[in-house]
């Protein structure tokens, strides 16, 4: 807005323009987020630092579990700040959910299937309120080991889709 004014310091009939910085600034925050809303914006956040909005998903393993074939994973996920859920899946089934002892996540994993399969991790951080998955997966074989006490398994992380 500009307006007239007569300054009484300055010759008669001299003006001096005045601005109103409410429309200057009203007018920047339009055109940024008009530049935004063209420019396809992306949510920049990092997923291991700030938080999202999933709830906790309360796996259960949903697989029967005779206790005649089991793997056994040790895994430390590097990033959590505090205990997490830690499971193990085989396509959509839950195979294993983890107990967290000493900063470790022992995970026993039933397959799914007689044949087994590739079994993915998912790691629900309760800080950062996100599901993340190894990026590998690891091969189910019966009666074996995945890491140990001393060498814990310790993935790569992504946010779940």
């Amino acid at each position: 807005m500009i307006s007239q004014v007569k300054n009484s310091n300055s010759p008669k009939g001299s003006l001096t323009v005045k601005r109103s910085y409410r429309l200057f600034i009203a007018g920047l925050t339009a055109l940024a987020v008009s530049a935004l809303a063209l420019s396809g914006c992306k949510d920049n956040s990092d997923p291991f630092v700030d938080p999202g909005n999933t709830p906790n998903p309360n796996w259960v393993v949903t697989v029967e579990n005779d206790m005649t074939s089991s793997m056994l994973a040790i895994v430390k996920v590097s990033f959590a700040k505090t205990e997490g859920t830690l499971a193990a899946f085989m396509g959509n089934e839950c195979c294993g959910v983890a107990t967290y002892i000493d900063g470790l996540y022992h995970l026993y994993i039933s397959p799914a299937t007689e044949a087994g399969g590739e079994v993915q991790l998912r790691f629900y951080s309760p800080d950062l309120k996100r599901i993340f998955e190894a990026t590998e997966t690891i091969p189910y074989s019966n009666d074996t080991n995945k890491g140990t006490i001393a060498d814990p398994y310790t993935p790569e992380w992504t946010v779940a889709k």
